[in-house]
């Protein structure tokens, strides 16, 4: 298990934590959210020994293996299926082994190297691979084409792709959505759920984390706090816990003030002076709650549209190809936008999405047919590209006041604050802005203009929770029209009634839901999978060993194996004590757990204090206080003998 034990962090003079603990069990699915800066990538620095710990500690058994998705991408002269496969770094330390001896020539080291190869299922690795590829949207066309001839994006998904075919005990993945189509996120979350290893997941969006998680850890406060649940049930347990937190903060606030109105009335006379001075101690001892403040900072609406054009834009016989390009992107495409539509549009990467918007826009000029806009549009357009035409020199104050003459410094500043751009903030320039504040200033932009069609690609990269559903509240508001490209299923089923397809060069409605559309997308996945993995299977009953020397095919190999069997057994035979003891450590551990989840899940409730006496809440809060500690002892307990275990496989095997 991974246990994070009363851990300080800082970034520079920025404390992120402060006394934060949490355990992570194998298996395990958590998912990490806060807001952005509050320290969940410096917790997986951390974690993976990038970042150094201020105080506490992190530990975890000393076998495990951490898969993590790199910083950079490495070894660009490498096709992307042999780039991927670097990932099982086993299964490639054998076959760079296995180039030199058949180089060297030397038959008995293959024999030992193939037989490794057998043990960890190395025939089935690149079908694997190719899984990943096919699911993260790779044409298998695709498959042999060098790493640097793809771009940023798609180098993206190759570095994904690598970090789950690691051999992980612990997956740690940091927003491993950005940058994937909904198709592909629709893939991971799926592939995902079946991961038999211990995941952290830091994302914001809320239903990939349903499909995911079976917890979520909030880093708020400079803590870690544990929700049991995946995201859905994590809301309703922090409106309980908040909404108990108001109560008890107004409950303690009557009491402060009563205790102040008799210390100003009794403190002067010297009958009640002991008794005044007790209760400037009492109100100098009573923890103060903090008052539930509006937990989103952000809230903004766009303006309802005077004049909505119908229809709004006429498609009539469009074709695009970019220059130089021989295919076609769009052909002959017809469409209808028309008021108050909100359409989804929906397509695998490369399919055409973004190049069609821009069109729409005029971004782009059609090589054929006519993009008809009627008089009174007026287009609000978000894209990533946008983010770094913002003048990296000016505050977001300057570019609000270039948007319009008679606009006052103060009327400015008040409506970039919704957006979190107060104080200070309105004054910085761009150049120092994270991602997440270069595209709030970008919505701010756009809110401002008061448009009638809102078009979006992909407007969540990068954004926190909080502004994510202070742009869902906006748009569901918004009464023009919308077309938005989104990864987020969330937003996409809480603003969309009808959904454009983009394929094979048109651009047509989808008769059905987006539940529909993404299992169509799933089924094309499992059937090229499908499809690999019986042309494998096909080829090696005709070959079983096509790249084995004839070598390798003696009885010297047979004994090779017997001699190796013996030593697994042997080690077997030595750790089944050990064994034993571990799964019934496990056993009382999962019990306690599941306890404690029963009772977090029970005091999340509405009413739970409301309905509950309070010799019954002293009960479970006592019980809650012996799960606890009973949970910490059995956890070292379970680290102590996996230390052991892996002490004794390595004597045993080194003995040999």
């Amino acid at each position: 298990m991974l246990s994070i034990q009363n851990i300080a962090l800082y970034a520079g003079p920025l404390r992120l934590l402060d006394n934060a603990s949490f355990t992570l069990h194998p298996q395990q699915k958590v998912g990490l959210i806060g807001q952005n800066g509050a320290g969940k990538s410096s917790l997986f620095k951390a974690i993976l020994g990038q970042m150094p710990l201020d105080a506490g500690e992190i530990k975890m058994p000393p076998n495990w293996q951490i898969g993590y998705v790199e910083q950079e991408v490495s070894q660009t002269h490498l096709s992307a299926l042999d780039y991927v496969l670097q990932g099982d770094t086993e299964y490639a330390d054998i076959q760079r082994q296995l180039k030199q001896a058949e180089a060297d020539e030397d038959d008995q080291k293959m024999v030992f190297l193939y037989d490794a190869l057998d043990l960890i299922q190395g025939y089935q690795i690149p079908v694997k691979a190719k899984q990943l590829l096919f699911g993260l949207g790779f044409k298998e066309s695709e498959f042999d084409q060098p790493v640097s001839d793809f771009s940023g994006g798609w180098q993206v998904r190759l570095k994904l792709a690598k970090a789950l075919m690691q051999r992980a005990d612990l997956l740690l993945l940091d927003e491993p959505t950005n940058h994937l189509d909904i198709e592909a996120v629709s893939w991971l979350a799926n592939w995902l759920s079946s991961y038999d290893g211990a995941l952290m997941v830091i994302s914001h969006d809320r239903y990939f984390l349903d499909q995911v998680v079976s917890g979520i850890v909030l880093v708020a406060d400079q803590k870690l706090h544990y929700y049991a649940g995946n995201f859905a049930s994590y809301e309703r347990q922090r409106h309980a816990q908040l909404m108990q937190q108001q109560a008890l903060h107004d409950k303690q606030k009557q009491q402060m003030q009563h205790l102040q109105t008799f210390i100003s009335r009794f403190k002067a006379k010297a009958s009640k002076a002991k008794q005044a001075q007790s209760r400037v101690k009492a109100l100098e001892r009573m923890e103060t709650v903090a008052a539930v403040q509006a937990t989103n900072p952000f809230h903004f609406a766009f303006a309802n549209p005077e004049h909505l054009p119908d229809p709004m834009i006429q498609v009539e016989q469009v074709s695009f190809r970019y220059e130089g390009m021989a295919n076609l992107i769009l052909s002959e495409v017809d469409a209808v936008l028309r008021a108050g539509d909100r359409i989804g549009l929906v397509g695998v990467n490369g399919s055409g999405k973004s190049t069609f918007l821009k069109v729409l826009i005029g971004e782009l000029k059609p090589n054929a047919g006519k993009v008809r806009i009627s008089k009174g549009v007026k287009v609000g357009y978000f894209a990533q590209h946008q983010l770094e035409a913002l003048n990296p020199e000016q505050t977001p104050l300057q570019h609000l006041l270039r948007l319009k003459e008679n606009l006052t410094e103060q009327e400015a500043r008040t409506f970039l604050g919704q957006f979190g751009f107060s104080a200070d903030k309105a004054l910085s320039t761009v150049k120092h802005f994270s991602g997440g504040e270069k595209a709030r200033l970008s919505l701010a932009m756009i809110v401002f203009q008061k448009p009638n069609l809102i078009i979006l690609d992909e407007p969540t990269n990068h954004l926190d929770m909080e502004t994510r559903d202070a742009l869902e509240m906006a748009l569901l508001e918004f009464q023009g029209a919308i077309i938005v490209v989104s990864h987020d299923r969330h937003l996409l089923t809480s603003i969309v009634d009808q959904f454009w397809w983009v394929h094979e060069q048109q651009v047509t409605p989808f008769m059905g839901g987006l539940d529909a559309y993404l299992q169509a997308q799933l089924e094309k996945v499992k059937a090229q999978a499908a499809a690999e993995k019986s042309e494998k299977t096909e080829k090696n009953a005709k070959n079983p060993s096509p790249d084995s020397p004839k070598e390798a095919q003696t009885s010297n190999k047979k004994q090779q194996r017997q001699q190796k069997a013996q030593l697994r057994q042997a080690v077997q035979q030595a750790i089944k004590p050990l064994k034993q003891k571990l799964a019934k450590v496990e056993r009382a551990l999962n019990k306690a757990q599941a306890e404690l989840d029963d009772i977090h899940q029970q005091m999340g409730q509405a009413d739970f204090y409301e309905q509950t006496d309070s010799v019954t809440i002293t009960a479970i809060l006592k019980r809650q206080g012996e799960l606890e500690s009973t949970i910490e002892e059995k956890e070292m307990e379970w680290l102590a003998l996996e230390e052991e275990i892996e002490a004794k496989e390595r004597e045993i095997l080194e003995g040999d």
